[in-house]
């Protein structure tokens, strides 16, 4: 379809540009007989006039949106943003957002690294796939390492612990050959083991338009959406809300998945590593979310999985406007780029250099020893 429109959207605007032609027309003419009539009926065609203008106005703001306009939002809950993933994300064959197939098996000496997570490790917001840490990653080791490792990203959106654990066990129930899983952990994460957040989606998805012009529109099923999000306590506090669920016992429930999933890696020569990234649009002097970060952390230094936390990478960086856009606070390609330079080095450094540099390196730190 021309501009990726519906072919209901193209018959309607079709429809809608026809008929403002037609009343155009026809308001000018009937204008002109009263004018020429001296009639003060002219008035209500210089005021049909005006409301045309208006309408036209409309009508062009709503064609920006539908045609031009071209960004994501954190819910993905506006036309505008499911528009934006319809133009720009593109599955491979077993349904994932990479740009090469999943295959069961890698070329022989080679080691898979398997990227899992939600929206932040699927790329919500970035246009091309290229741009995200794991495929920045995967290049970086082609380049250092060619034909030693072969990166997958299996990133989903609104996934948590229990399904990313789903995910990778089904992909190795299946055969797929699985050597290092990166689970990049958001810290709305732990929101599947708190019982009261399990409905929050579908409170959201309730308070979409049914009335045609909103629902079926761009420009304004978007003014809508902002202003009923403004409106829901839901959205207003998620964030603010979701800080103090490290300090409950949706924790506990989320630390008791994290060591069943790393048992399960370890049943089968997984190694398991862990990215913990911040939220980045309150990210500063008063982030909430330290506690969070300090759980995970101390999990995964008790559990001996290497663990790199992504807040004192991107801290330094804030000011230069690491979120996709105002109202998109998932990371954009900047602080992708930050995250990928930082597990090349700190997470996944070990892979870079190679298991011969590894044993001259543990050789000479027992000789210092």
């Amino acid at each position: 379809m021309p501009f990726d429109l519906s072919p209901e959207y193209l018959v309607g605007m079709t429809l809608w540009l026809a008929a403002g032609g037609a009343c155009f027309y026809l308001l000018l003419r009937q204008r002109q007989k009263w004018r020429l009539r001296n009639s003060p009926r002219i008035v209500w065609a210089n005021c049909g006039l005006a409301l045309w203008m208006f309408l036209a106005a409309l009508t062009a703001l709503e064609l920006y949106f539908a045609v031009i306009y071209d960004q994501s939002d954190s819910f993905n809950m506006t036309n505008v943003s499911k528009h934006w993933f319809a133009r720009h994300v593109h599955k491979n064959p077993q349904d994932f957002r990479d740009a090469r197939p999943l295959t069961k098996r890698v070329p022989k000496g080679a080691r898979r690294v398997l990227f899992a997570g939600d929206s932040f490790t699927f790329g919500h917001g970035i246009k091309d796939v290229a741009d995200r840490f794991s495929d920045r990653v995967g290049a970086r080791l082609e380049a250092e390492k060619p034909g030693r490792f072969v990166v997958s990203n299996i990133g989903e959106c609104g996934v948590h612990v229990q399904l990313v654990e789903h995910m990778v066990e089904t992909a190795v129930e299946m055969g797929y050959q699985v050597d290092v899983v990166v689970y990049t952990i958001c810290l709305n994460d732990i929101e599947g083991f708190k019982e009261s957040e399990t409905g929050m989606q579908e409170r959201f998805d309730s308070q979409s338009p049914r009335f045609p012009l909103f629902r079926d529109t761009y420009f304004l099923n978007m003014l809508y959406f902002r202003v009923q999000q403004a409106r829901i306590p839901e959205v207003r506090n998620y964030y603010a809300n979701m800080a103090e669920f490290y300090n409950t016992s949706a924790w506990d429930r989320m630390q008791a998945e994290l060591e069943k999933f790393h048992e399960y890696c370890r049943g089968h020569e997984i190694d398991l590593r862990i990215a913990i990234f911040p939220f980045l649009h309150n990210l500063g002097p008063d982030y909430p979310f330290d506690a969070g970060h300090e759980r995970i952390a101390e999990f995964c230094r008790s559990a001996g999985i290497p663990c790199l936390d992504l807040k004192p990478v991107l801290l330094p960086h804030v000011a230069e406007g690491l979120t996709v856009n105002r109202f998109d606070a998932h990371p954009n390609e900047r602080a992708h780029a930050l995250a990928a330079e930082a597990m090349e080095r700190q997470l996944l450094g070990d892979l870079f250099r190679g298991e011969r540099e590894d044993e001259d390196g543990d050789r000479e730190d027992e000789e210092r020893g």
